[in-house]
């Protein structure tokens, strides 16, 4: 018999004419599983084995023309656009927080530093660009572990900065993402994945607790809500969709509940009063945000603004004006016109990412983008609120401000991307078929004498 009239060879002739790697496995399964078919076919007529197999390899046709003509449709797509965007959008955040810091006695940025950042940020979103997702998706539960694990590690760990483990905060913003993978996780899993996917947001909101680090634990609140919702609208718990859309519902706002208890009532009755006037506390709480309104009030629509800054130096008269205020800095040193440029520019990538991401066959594919748009685009509206004089807590403005927020967020994006460029061959995992319980029948009888 010749190589290629088995269903081996004949796998094997295709897949040496495919000349992407990663969609080899994925072509030959799916070919594979149809010749087996076409072979089992054959066998329940009557042929032998062998004379099956050479028969479902003959009706499929030509390895080799075969192998070329899926070579020929499933290619990688490249994402040179988004990806140069992303670039274009981290690059000048770069340029803005050297540039617009130099000169200050303290508080400047480093160029080195920087320019490191910016490096290993372009090469996580290179790496995360070409990485296979389908892979991560057969560890789907072992990454969710792992991040609950890392920030466990990293609160008690991490050297401790303004009452915050600092590597742990950076850990626990990436548990969105983590989040999806559970949930991926527990498909068709019935009422106990439901339940199980409440516990596993509980646990990544418990570490953001413990912390603790508020921001991350409403971002994780509102994003898991959303994400627990399209999966039960996607029926991937296989539960009565009623039911289950009212428990997320009734979730959501016992969540919401305690957020608020937890913020408002136990940290400081007075905090959102001082973060909506914090000319009721000039000198202490309310400090930054009247700092802040006073130097957008001397802001111009182009062009530095007329603050007067002989006595008091800028980086001292605006606190963290090069880290979290660098927006406010922004504005003040170029104008509002260049800021809302910034602005509308990175919404136009996260609004390119999540339509293109919602147009996803994959499931994990299309819920992993949405966890990554909806992560950054809560750090760019916290950012805007807090950079309007809201001071509600810390926030960054992604891709612009700080070094290491910069590389994570695009791993983030270079994560969605590696979803744009492999659509073709993404296939959702099979899920695991649930071994069937034996039943035991006793059968007693009794005989009456």
């Amino acid at each position: 018999m010749r190589e290629h009239e088995t269903i081996r060879g004949y796998l094997d002739a295709v897949q040496a004419q495919i000349r992407w790697k990663q969609a080899r496995p994925v072509l030959a399964q799916e070919l594979e599983r149809h010749l087996e078919d076409q072979r089992d076919a054959f066998v329940q007529d009557g042929k032998s084995p062998e004379e099956a197999e050479q028969l479902a390899t003959a009706d499929m046709g030509d390895p080799v023309a075969l192998g070329m003509e899926l070579d020929r449709v499933h290619r990688p797509k490249p994402q040179w656009g988004l990806l140069g965007l992303t670039l274009a959008i981290a690059c000048t955040g770069a340029v803005l927080r050297v540039t617009l810091t130099a000169g200050w006695t303290d508080g400047s940025i480093g160029l080195a530093q920087t320019v490191l950042a910016l490096s290993l940020g372009s090469a996580a979103l290179l790496g995360m660009y070409f990485l296979d997702v389908s892979r991560l998706a057969r560890y789907a539960g072992i990454v969710y572990l792992a991040a609950l694990v890392a920030g466990v590690l990293a609160s008690y760990l991490s050297p401790v900065q303004m009452n915050v483990p600092y590597y742990a905060r950076y850990v626990v913003s990436l548990y969105p993402v983590a989040y999806t993978f559970l949930l991926y996780r527990l498909r068709q899993k019935g009422w106990k994945g439901f339940i199980l996917a409440i516990a596993g947001e509980l646990a990544l909101g418990a570490v953001c607790i413990m912390i603790p680090y508020l921001q991350s634990f409403f971002a994780l609140l509102v994003i898991g809500f959303v994400l627990l919702l399209c999966a039960v609208c996607q029926d991937w718990f296989n539960v009565p969709r009623k039911a289950t859309l009212c428990s997320v519902l009734a979730l959501g706002a016992g969540a919401l509940a305690f957020f608020v208890y937890l913020w408002f009532i136990r940290s400081s009755k007075v905090r959102l009063q001082i973060a909506l006037h914090p000319e009721l506390d000039p000198l202490n709480r309310g400090y930054m945000g009247v700092q802040v309104k006073k130097v957008l009030n001397a802001a111009q629509w182009l062009g530095e603004g007329v603050l007067d800054t002989s006595v008091l130096p800028f980086q001292r008269f605006l606190p963290n004006a090069a880290t979290d205020m660098l927006p406010t800095t922004i504005v003040y040193r170029l104008g509002w016109l260049p800021y809302l440029l910034l602005l509308a520019v990175l919404a136009a990538l996260l609004g390119w990412l999540l339509i293109r991401g919602l147009k996803q066959t994959h499931q994990l594919g299309r819920m992993l983008v949405l966890a990554v748009t909806l992560t950054l685009g809560i750090q760019a509206l916290f950012s805007v609120v807090l950079n309007t004089g809201f001071v509600f807590w810390s926030a960054h403005l992604p891709f612009v401000v700080g070094n290491l927020h910069t590389i994570l967020d695009m791993a983030l994006v270079g994560l969605t991307l590696s979803v744009f460029r492999g659509s073709s061959i993404l296939r959702d995992e099979p899920i695991p078929a649930s071994i069937p319980r034996k039943r035991i029948r006793i059968h007693i009888r009794i005989e009456y004498q």
